[in-house]
């Protein structure tokens, strides 16, 4: 019986197969996605006929995203529009301070048409590793009085976890609004009975698009890769740094994590406030008013310009990505980018080149070893382009290298969560904080040169002679490296 049935729809399968690839090969050109990300997947397709349809049905299709974000942009929400109206100056109509220089204006008048305000008068510190970030943090939540708002992609049920856990637990009891966010698969090994303790005692807790098939998910898209800590809208924490112990480096874990992250008071964390209660908003399904107690009047707490940036898969523009590449293409005389994963598309790769071409010198500090091979073969195939154009190319052998950071000119800075990578530019939720001030790039030169002393140096000879076996490597994950 089973016989007779295969042989009647056998001769159809194949027919039905073809037609099945033909749709999604036009589906793929139809959409117009970036000439490289179109050749990825049809690559795939090719080389991997039916697992090249799985993972283009799981990772590929933008249905999902039209499903997840297209029934309330919350950019054009009612509560982006009152906040703007109500808790936020008019952006045109700030004087950029005189001594602004004038390369980096197109980048400020970019990034205020995205929603992300030049801030005067902001304090800035730079903290590095967990060592700085986390006493400081525990200082902060221990003075809330009115609110605290986190929002992570990994929190830990670790030390450092549990310091933070009964803060937030004595706080919620003193009547503090506690409200928390973690992202569904970053923070997956949170057991719910963590996060059901924090329940009981009144904190808000929500998952940032939890997932049904965790075993996988682990690079599944449009994750919230932000880190965002508000305390009664005066005091702000962003930057690179997961809540981990993995981060203290206090010998408890064997690898050595180099990261660094960014403590802010003033009107910059207005935008950081606004940023999470919009995925406030989105991850409770409701809506929001902004409230005054939210955004309250902050006197002047230093000399720091500052703008946030933010991007994600329901932002209409692809913010920190352009605004990578306008940063990078204000250089005049120097470049400093230091990222854990780069796999940089056209527009951004072509932007380091040709500012090196035209004397900046520009250098880039990667890990000595990644987390993922793939991501590391992937990111070592563009290496041999860059060193041939005058880059300095430094792997940091200490541990992993964590940081997000990048300097130009030795006045303009970026600290934040977005690698330089296609996930983080298209898919993720990321924020990015933009420093203009001449002090704060140099510490982060005086780290970055400190940085170096714990690296090797690439030469160009000596790179250019690896083993065709390794290129080849490099060359098949260069080719999906818009996938990663």
């Amino acid at each position: 019986m089973l016989i007779d049935i295969w042989q009647t729809i056998s001769p159809f399968i194949l027919p039905v197969y073809y037609l099945c690839i033909l749709g999604i090969v036009v589906s793929v050109i139809l959409e117009n996605r970036n000439p490289l990300k179109t050749h990825s997947y049809l690559l795939l397709l090719l080389l991997l006929p039916i697992l090249g349809i799985i993972i283009y049905f799981f990772f590929g299709q933008n249905f999902r995203k039209r499903k997840i974000f297209s029934k309330s942009q919350l950019i054009n929400s009612a509560f982006g529009q009152n906040y703007l109206e109500n808790f936020q100056s008019n952006t045109s109509a700030i004087h950029l301070p005189d001594d602004l220089p004038n390369n980096f204006k197109k980048l400020t008048s970019f990034l205020n048409k995205d929603l992300s305000p030049f801030t005067l008068n902001n304090h800035a510190e730079v903290l590095i590793n967990g060592e700085e970030k986390f006493p400081r943090l525990l200082e902060a939540l221990k003075s809330a009085k009115s609110h605290i708002h986190i929002e992570y992609y990994i929190f830990s049920d670790d030390d450092i976890g549990r310091q933070v856990l009964e803060i937030l637990i004595e706080k919620a009891k003193e009547g503090v609004e506690v409200k928390f966010i973690v992202d569904g698969v970053g923070s997956l090994h949170l057991k719910r009975k963590f996060l059901n303790q924090m329940k009981e005692s009144g904190i808000e807790v929500h998952r940032f698009m939890p997932v049904l098939f965790p075993k996988l998910t682990s690079t599944i898209n449009y994750r919230n890769h932000r880190k965002i800590v508000v305390v009664d809208g005066i005091f702000g924490f962003t930057g690179g740094i997961n809540l981990d112990d993995r981060y203290l480096n206090n010998g408890k874990h064997s690898l050595y994590w180099r990261d660094t992250h960014l403590y802010l008071e003033g009107e910059a964390v207005k935008s950081l406030q606004f940023l999470f209660l919009l995925n406030w908003q989105f991850v409770c399904k409701v809506d929001l008013k902004a409230d005054k107690k939210y955004f309250p009047t902050i006197a002047s707490k230093g000399n720091k310009n500052i703008q946030i940036n933010a991007s994600g898969p329901d932002w209409e523009l692809s913010s920190i990505m352009d605004s990578f590449f306008l940063a990078i293409n204000a250089a005049q005389h120097s470049l400093k980018i230091a990222t854990p994963y780069f796999i940089p598309n056209e527009s951004i790769l072509n932007a380091i080149l040709t500012v090196s071409k035209s004397g900046v010198a520009v250098e880039l500090m990667l890990p000595y070893e990644s987390d993922s091979w793939i991501t590391q073969a992937a990111s070592e195939s563009f290496l041999s382009e860059l060193l041939k154009n005058g880059i300095r190319v430094f792997l940091y052998k200490k541990g992993f290298l964590h940081a997000k950071t990048l300097v130009v000119d030795d006045y303009f800075s970026s600290i934040g969560t977005a690698n330089m990578d296609y996930r983080s530019f298209d898919l993720n939720h990321e924020v990015n904080t933009y420093i203009y001030d001449a002090q704060i790039a140099r510490v982060l030169i005086e780290q970055f040169n400190n940085d170096k002393k714990e690296c090797i140096e690439l030469q160009f000879e000596q790179w250019k002679h690896r083993k065709i076996s390794r290129k080849l490597v490099e060359s098949v994950c260069r080719l999906l490296a818009p996938l990663l």
